[in-house]
């Protein structure tokens, strides 16, 4: 593996893997939300016996009242706060890259050909005091708020939980 990288591909790998982190969560968030849901889509519900309050039953008479589960839970939805990579490396060579060609068939004024490139290496074996070199990151999440869609599909649930049967205990 070698040890001199671009800086600039360095911080894009860097960025692209807490975005990829993101998403990783983002991703397992919504697979949480379908464990709420049945292979037809339709809300697993929590089926419970409660003695009846309703005006027309006979005394010691239960309901069976359904309440959807994702409602009953708490939201865990989370978000990347902020990054903190910290990395020890040496400076390698300032390299100059060729300007890149105008591509063919375009023609404006920022299709004019650029200046060269300039290049920062790092050398991430670092060889500053014998260590190779180090990487620390540190990734704070923090709890998101619930957004607009699961808020109304939450309430949409929770409006349809009650008592759908009467009937008299045994």
């Amino acid at each position: 593996m070698a040890s001199n990288i671009r800086l600039n591909d360095l911080i894009e790998a860097l960025a692209g893997a807490v975005i990829e982190a993101q998403d990783n969560i983002e991703r397992h968030q919504i697979s949480n939300l379908r464990s709420y849901f049945d292979d037809q889509m339709r809300p697993k519900s929590l089926v419970v016996r409660l003695p009846s309050i309703q005006p027309q039953a006979e005394p010691g008479s239960e309901d069976y009242y359904r309440a959807p589960l994702l409602p009953l839970v708490s939201a865990n939805m989370l978000k990347i706060k902020d990054v903190e990579i910290t990395f020890d490396a040496d400076l390698g060579q300032l390299l100059e890259a060729p300007a890149e060609e105008p591509q063919k068939g375009k023609e404006s004024a920022k299709d004019a050909p650029e200046a060269p490139r300039k290049d920062i290496f790092v050398d991430m074996a670092g060889s500053r005091q014998g260590k190779a070199g180090s990487i620390h990151v540190v990734l704070r999440v923090e709890s998101a708020e619930t957004t607009d869609g699961a808020g109304r599909l939450i309430n949409h649930l929770a409006q349809t939980q009650g008592v759908f049967k009467t009937f008299k205990a045994d």
